[in-house]
């Protein structure tokens, strides 16, 4: 079982592990198996710093502004929906999900909005808005949400961890009585992204979603609300709405009608209608104008009317940037160009430095892009309502951040767009500003939330390059999208990396050949991945391929190889293979000892891994000298409060427990209890398992006291961290059950144990070894107080 989340700083070698499972990282190894350890730190490094491990639940910067789109000064036609909505999220009566569908541009994230700010705006309703455009923005906004309601730390670390569900711990916070809520779900245009528990009906308060997606099972049973186009005189009134003065009511038809009733198209051309300084456009002139744009075939939609209405936008957007280019702003295009290559999720302004744009040869294309000029190009789009840009909080902050957001039917219209001979040269400049845009190494709050911003746009960015661009271009996006997933696994982002990952090997594996160096590294980190995640079977098969490739190529010693070696071992020993885990970290532990060093992190991390194997198989003899020779070292080379010297001593408490010397356990047990509690704090989940190994010790030496009241209290945070049912909680309640029969208080162990059991069966099924030692400890309770009844017959 694995209580595992992985922190290391990514200029030190390190591993994690606790409990009766763990982590460990160790110069790029990371993963999970059983105990409760940690190894980490370089033979020159200080110990490492107690942030490094203190996991930072990150999400997006604000859930309680809607980041999507401006706020509408007046919604037309679309009364009858919007008096049904308001009444559903004010009267909480009637349906509880409302799903706002129809195509790209007509309106449905603009209608959420007036919704949304209509009932938030009188402090009688709580708002929270969600990007669903990707499972990673749809997770890390609903468990900001969770940490909003009040889900702490704790909790949000252990579902980081995947130790409890996303979705059960944030409807559990919504599904609690108080003020009524609105969740609006925005641009959910992919159902299965919401499926698995995200989207639920709740009596508290109400969601409404958008998508484009008519038909999905994910909300067989939401009230359904088609938003299509405007009627002619309804889209005739935007365009009076919003340029008032430059035409008749029947110009203002024939207008509309011409861009086809559409509302985005409806926004932009009123937008530059609005915005006149050279010379008097007016609604006529328009129509004329964009009668004569010549129409080109785009191959957009599933359905006829949605490419029609993307020519249409199309023509629309590009009259924009002609009028910005009469106005001396040619390079508004070139700017717009460029954001067209990311995804239409907040992008933060600062991504396009000052210097960074020459450096990135924004000023060799045509026209050309200067630093100076981003600004006055930013404003110019604007006003043409061509982008969006807005100053949030950031949480728990006064600093505000600034974001641009492209419509994502704009963007893809504008991409679409973009000339082939342009293309490269632009897909290449958006991964420069990128990569250069990534904060700095020491890890803040900010920091983090960047790199998470980050991730929809390396994703797009690198699809769209693997879609259009050449070689090069391709090799610049998988360096820039490798940089940032090797960051946010330095940081334990290992969730929010897993997507990213798994584009990269997708993408290397079209364009370079199998055994090339960097491809079996994205495949060693995808593999690494894949075990934090839990598919133990997948990351096995990846990781022996990769070892077999690194043999074939780099040879059976290169320190590839040997750190394949060593992270198949995590797999194989979740999966309870102890000889085939014994016989590839045997290998990996020998080969680093040869090649790096006795005294080396590495080799230490793999001797101690194969020191718990041993003492698993009995091999007792053996694990004894390991784990004595590991601490030694560690104690001598990096100091006795370093964090591996921690770790090293922890594996020899369990190993000197595991074979019956309780004695010679209990003080190397206090050691790495008093360390971890000084390096991370007494929560921490290393403490918790150094806790928890030292209740068992104790409880064999007879001081059941204090082994009773250490493992109390791993049982409330488990509790609170974990929940009742997760695997660790219910690992010391069997410690809890053998503290009581030891001391005497049969009739308590046996009420223990039969619901622990039962919580095991419902959990784990009745082979599992820990059901069966479950199992084992009540027996021995039911025998000393003179029970009979079997287990299986217990309730």
């Amino acid at each position: 079982m694995s209580e595992q989340d992985s922190q290391w700083n990514s200029g030190a070698a390190e591993a994690i592990a606790h409990g009766h499972g763990r982590v460990f990282q160790a110069d790029r190894d990371q993963h999970i198996t059983e105990h409760h350890h940690h190894y980490g730190g370089d033979v020159l490094a200080q110990d490492i710093p107690r942030h490094l491990f203190a996991h930072q639940a990150v999400g997006p910067d604000s859930i309680r502004v809607p980041l999507a789109a401006p706020k509408p000064v007046i919604v037309r036609n679309r009364d009858e929906t919007k008096a049904k909505l308001l009444a559903a999220v004010l009267t909480l009566e009637g349906a509880r999900i409302h799903v706002l569908h129809g195509m790209g541009g007509c309106g449905k994230t603009t209608l959420a909005r007036f919704v949304f700010d209509e009932t938030v705006s009188g402090r009688t309703v709580e708002g929270f808005w969600v990007n669903a455009a990707s499972r990673a923005t749809l997770r890390a906004g609903m468990l900001a949400i969770a940490a909003e309601r009040g889900a702490g730390t704790g909790e949000l670390e252990a579902v980081q961890r995947g130790h409890r569900p996303a979705a059960d711990l944030v409807w559990g916070y919504l599904d609690r009585p108080g003020t009524p809520w609105i969740l609006v779900m925005d641009n959910a245009d992919e159902p299965s992204f919401l499926d698995g528990g995200w989207l639920r009906a709740s009596q508290h308060g109400t969601v409404l979603v958008t998508t484009r997606q008519a038909q999905s099972q994910v909300w067989v049973d939401a009230r359904h609300h088609h938003i299509g186009l405007l009627p002619p005189q309804d889209a005739a009134l935007v365009l009076s709405d919003l340029a008032p003065s430059t035409g008749s009511e029947e110009d203002a038809l024939n207008l509309a009608q011409a861009v086809g009733c559409l509302p985005l198209a409806l926004t932009l051309v009123g937008s530059q209608l609005s915005d006149q300084l050279l010379e008097a456009v007016t609604m006529a002139d328009f129509r004329r104008r964009l009668a004569n744009e010549p129409s080109v075939q785009i191959d957009c939609g599933n359905v006829p009317w949605e490419s029609d209405m993307r020519r249409t936008l199309r023509s629309t957007w590009q009259l924009s940037l002609d009028a910005l280019a009469e106005r001396g702003m040619p390079d508004a295009g070139t700017l717009i160009r460029l954001l067209s290559c990311f995804s239409p999720d907040p992008l933060p302004v600062s991504l396009i430095r000052p210097g960074e744009v020459e450096a990135a040869g924004l000023g060799r294309l045509d026209p050309p892009l200067s630093s100076e000029r981003v600004a006055p190009c930013l404003r110019g789009l604007l006003s043409h309502s061509l982008i969006s840009v807005e100053d949030f909080h950031v949480r728990d902050s006064e600093r505000l951040t600034r974001i641009v957001q492209l419509h994502a039917l704009v963007l893809d219209t504008v991409f679409r767009g973009i000339p082939t001979r342009m293309r490269p040269a632009l897909l290449s400049a958006a991964a420069h500003l990128l990569v250069k845009a990534r904060p700095e190494e020491s890890p803040t709050p900010a920091g983090d939330r960047m790199r998470n911003m980050m991730i929809p746009h390396a994703i797009q960015l690198l699809q769209n390059a693997d879609a259009d661009g050449t070689g090069e271009v391709v090799a610049d996006t998988l360096s820039s999208a490798r940089r940032l997933r090797d960051d946010l696994v330095a940081r334990g982002e290992q969730s929010s990396a897993f997507p990213l990952a798994q584009l990269v090997v997708e993408v290397a594996r079209r364009h370079v050949s199998p055994d090339d160096p960097e491809l079996l590294e994205d495949q060693h980190q995808l593999a690494g991945i894949l075990i934090w995640t839990g598919d133990h079977s997948a990351a096995i098969s990846l990781h022996r391929e990769v070892l077999t490739q690194r043999e074939g190529t780099l040879g059976p010693d290169s320190t590839e190889t040997l750190s394949s070696a060593h992270e198949l071992f995590f797999g194989l020993y979740v999966m309870g293979d102890w000889p085939g885990a014994e016989r590839t970290i045997r290998r990996a532990a020998e080969g680093r000892e040869r090649v790096l060093g006795e005294e080396h992190p590495d080799t230490l991390h793999s001797r101690g891994l194969l020191a718990e194997v041993l003492c698993r198989m009995g091999k007792e003899e053996e694990s004894v000298r390991i784990s004595e020779e590991i601490c030694e070292i560690s104690e001598r080379v990096l100091g006795p409060t370093h964090a591996m010297t921690l770790s090293s001593t922890l594996t020899r408490a369990f190993v000197l427990d595991e074979i019956g010397r309780c004695a010679d356990a209990e003080g190397p047990a206090r050691r790495a209890l008093g360390g971890y509690r000084r390096l991370h704090g007494p929560q921490h989940w290393l403490a918790l398992a150094s806790a928890h190994r030292l209740a068992m010790i104790l409880r064999g030496l007879g001081q059941c006291g204090e082994a009773q009241q250490l493992a109390e209290e791993v049982l409330t945070e488990r509790r609170s961290t974990l929940g009742d049912d997760h695997p660790h909680t219910l690992l010391i309640c069997i410690e809890l059950v053998r503290i009581a029969q030891a001391a005497g208080r049969s009739a308590e162990a046996v009420r223990l144990g039969r619901a622990t059991l039962d919580s095991y069966r419902r959990v784990l099924g009745e082979d599992h070894q820990e059901t069966l030692n479950c199992r084992a400890a009540l027996e021995a309770a039911e025998e000393a107080m003179g029970v009979r009844n079997p287990p299986s017959q217990a309730t």
